[in-house]
């Protein structure tokens, strides 16, 4: 029987072609895995988006190109299986039917071209050659340096103009380069050029070649107490690698896995309207009339306590025709805070513990948050919606906007006609997030709407809604 083959880690050290400063890496890489496993690698390690072709060849395509003919043996390149069936490719080879050992038989170098428009040429080198240990990873970083382009940003060029131009805020494109490299980076994206991200590039690898594991969002953790259902961890795992990557990136960056606890006092205020119908309910229940609405009195009664009358035109004293209560009470029942039993509004038996506990009620309104029911599109954009509220970066309602559809469309999100999202959209997707946050006074000033930022308390529930 012959003898079991060691497994043997490559040391590659990669670097992008005709960009200074140098813009490389260097990874570990088991020869067993495959060409399209280390396409993958690639991607990661440099923050690429992987919406380009590519294609790797163990000879220089620049030099090809530049017409200097190569002597000794015949070159070899490989591509993906859609490219060999769809571009009909003659010369080139499928990329996952060969190993990165058997395309460095020969030492390399090897040559991996992303994004054939900008051409973005990276030079892959063996350094070194070693036997793994048995709980070596088949993929990881080792070290690196500043990050990779902005894709779209036009090659070599086109990126060193960009650079730049970033550098200096007194250029009159400036500021449309910001705005151009913001949209490029896509959602929570750097435009540090000395940001190479190597933690979070580590993370992706262990997340993608590491041992197999429930939490896919690589944000589960015991420290922080974020657990793989929650709502975070489960919208991060539904990101494509790119946008998972910066997203955790970002979290930490802003703080917002960390748990910070809440005092009645910081929310008071902003519960008052469930802090109001809870206590209203109280523990004997609430008759409520035979239509099945809150009595009038009563209707009126929280219309004036939470000082809603006055911007209300009508009566103010029937649930079915005045919004606010009506509005208040529905979300409260979508919130789980309150149900309807037996002709009689009820506070569920959690709840009871908040009455007359401000900080208690909003750890519960931020838990339900995004556990009501809702469909995937509506679940992922009152998420991106807590996210910018949490880290600040939502302020009005037209940021909001721009953000969640923004988002949506990067994730490929479309209307019945096959269109991407226009603004429009907005109400309808966070319908049922918004409406509670309205009631916290999101947007709300001197007690009437108005597009003002977020209050400290609504921007702590919008965290606490993510975990």
């Amino acid at each position: 029987m012959p003898a079991h083959r060691s497994r043997r880690i490559l040391r590659l050290r990669v670097s992008l072609v005709g960009i200074e400063p140098e813009i490389w890496r260097t990874v570990d890489v088991d020869d067993s895995l495959t060409l399209a496993e280390l396409h993958t690698v690639l991607q990661v390690v440099f923050n690429w988006f992987d919406s380009h072709l590519h294609r790797f060849s163990d000879d220089d395509p620049w030099v090809k190109s530049n017409g200097i003919p190569r002597i000794g043996r015949q070159p070899r390149a490989w591509v993906d299986a859609w490219s060999l069936t769809e571009l009909d490719l003659e010369g080139e080879e499928d990329e996952a039917g060969t190993t990165i050992g058997e395309a460095m038989q020969h030492d390399g170098p090897l040559w991996y071209v992303y994004d054939q428009g900008d051409n973005w040429l990276h030079r892959i080198d063996l350094v070194d050659r070693d036997v793994a240990s048995t709980d070596e990873p088949p993929a990881q970083l080792v070290p690196g340096e500043r990050r990779a382009p902005f894709e779209n940003s036009g090659g070599c060029t086109g990126f060193e103009e960009l650079a730049s131009i970033l550098a200096d805020p007194s250029h009159p494109g400036f500021g449309s380069t910001k705005a151009w490299v913001g949209t490029a980076v896509g959602p929570w994206g750097t435009d540090d050029l000395e940001d190479a991200d190597p933690d979070g590039a580590r993370a992706e690898l262990a997340l993608l070649f590491g041992p197999a594991r429930d939490d896919l969002s690589g944000l589960a953790d015991a420290a922080t107490g974020v657990t793989a259902d929650s709502p975070l961890a489960q919208f991060a795992a539904s990101l494509p690698v790119p946008l998972r990557s910066n997203l955790r990136r970002h979290l930490r960056r802003a703080g917002l896995l960390a748990s910070v606890p809440i005092r009645d006092e910081d929310v008071a205020d902003a519960v008052k309207p469930y802090a109001w119908l809870i206590d209203r309910i109280g523990v004997d229940g609430l008759t409520l009339t035979k239509a099945g609405w809150m009595p009038p009195a009563v209707v009126l009664e929280g219309m004036t306590a939470l000082g809603w009358r006055d911007e209300w035109i009508g009566e103010a004293n029937r649930e079915d025709l005045t919004y606010p209560m009506r509005g208040l009470r529905a979300s409260a029942e979508r919130l789980r805070l309150i149900r309807k039993a037996k002709g009689r509004l009820e506070v569920v038996s959690r709840t009871r513990p908040a009455i007359g506990r401000p900080a208690v009620l909003a750890e519960q309104i931020g838990r339900m948050l995004l556990r009501q029911r809702m469909t995937d599109g509506q679940r992922v954009a009152a998420t991106v919606l807590a996210i910018g509220l949490a880290d600040g970066s939502i302020a009005t309602r037209r940021d909001a906007e721009r953000r969640v559809i923004g988002v949506l469309n990067e994730l490929g999100y479309v209307d019945a006609q096959g269109r991407e999202l226009e603004l429009r959209w907005f109400s309808s997707l966070t319908e049922s997030a918004v409406d509670v946050l309205e009631a916290l006074g999101l947007w709300r000033a001197g007690g009437r709407r108005r597009d003002v930022p977020a209050t400290d308390a609504v921007r702590a529930i919008a965290r606490i809604a993510l975990r």
